[in-house]
């Protein structure tokens, strides 16, 4: 029987999820609840559960809409899987149609896996294969991979090629930082930055870096003291975890080093907290972070399904 979400068994759904994925992976079902139907861009009528005779969910799939009307960038034409899981690939190929016929008809072009706001996955883990060849079957294109990349900092040190003013973000200094954002990371990457401040109610979260007087950079930490910790803060455990990202500088300062020290100043600072396993998710740029002792944790294919008639 097929069901709307809107009669979702969070524990039985994050049952089967974790039956579904990796270990590492592992949800409750505050947070399965949070990142689906708590997402205020939750595409309702295109997500659907399969119940069998008992009641039961044998399988899911939860879809998100274009967050092209909160920031810019995104493609109205544009939806997403958020998460899919079944114990049959039959049971998920019947919930894919319907999902596609759903959208079609709607005149949404692409389906892309992960990638959405309040996203699980920047795209299929590279090492679940089942999930990999469900897509390829459903008719998904190959993209580029990008990763999670880790690293302990009980032994973190660099030294950066040139000085910079780093330090938390003040209350006083939002605004500031809003407008830095809105010049140089005007789309998710400010949504999700101020979003976080307003959700934890704190921004000391959040370094600044400083050239003159102005914000010139920015990275978003996380840690466990965290209210909703977020992307790949998710999959983090232990008592002294930390998180990073995104971190971004202006672009009239790019390949200059400031990058590098407004790394080291934001790794340096949760090490001498006490931090110790760092994660930074969905990135390219696996080879400048290891200069930092940086490795890859996760890798992930970028997936998307044309659906032009």
């Amino acid at each position: 029987m097929r069901v709307s979400f809107r009669h979702a068994d969070f524990e039985a759904l994050s049952r089967l999820w974790n039956e579904f994925y990796p270990a590492r992976f592992r949800v409750t079902p505050s947070l399965l609840e949070r990142n689906t139907t708590g997402s205020s861009v939750f595409d309702w009528g295109a997500s659907v559960i399969e119940l069998n005779d008992k009641l039961q969910p044998i399988g899911f799939v939860a879809v998100k809409r274009s967050a092209d009307n909160l920031y810019p960038g995104p493609s109205r034409d544009l939806a997403h899987v958020n998460s899919i899981a079944f114990n049959d690939p039959r049971i998920g190929v019947d919930l894919m149609h319907y999902t596609k016929q759903v959208l079609i008809q709607r005149g949404i072009d692409q389906l892309r896996f992960g990638q959405d706001l309040d996203h699980f996955f920047p795209g299929c883990p590279l090492d679940h294969s089942a999930l990999k060849d469900f897509l390829l079957i459903e008719g998904f294109d190959e993209g580029p991979v990008v990763s999670d990349v880790c690293r302990d900092l009980a032994d973190y040190s660099f030294v950066p090629t040139i000085d910079a003013e780093v330090r938390s973000c003040d209350p006083s200094e939002v605004k500031a930082l809003s407008t830095f954002l809105d010049r140089e990371f005007p789309g998710r990457w400010k949504y999700d930055c101020l979003r976080y401040i307003a959700a934890e109610g704190n921004c000391s979260p959040i370094d600044i870096l400083w050239i003159d007087g102005e914000i010139c950079g920015f990275a978003v930490t996380q840690d466990g003291s965290s209210k909703q910790p977020h992307a790949g803060a998710m999959w983090c455990d232990g008592e002294n975890w930390c998180a990073l990202g995104p971190i971004g500088v202006s672009a009239a300062i790019r390949g200059r080093g400031f990058g590098d020290a407004l790394l080291a100043a934001s790794l340096t600072r949760m090490r001498t907290a006490g931090k110790r396993n760092c994660t930074i998710d969905w990135t390219s740029l696996t080879d400048w972070y290891a200069k930092h002792g940086f490795v890859i944790e996760t890798t992930y294919l970028k997936f998307t399904l044309s659906l032009s008639l």
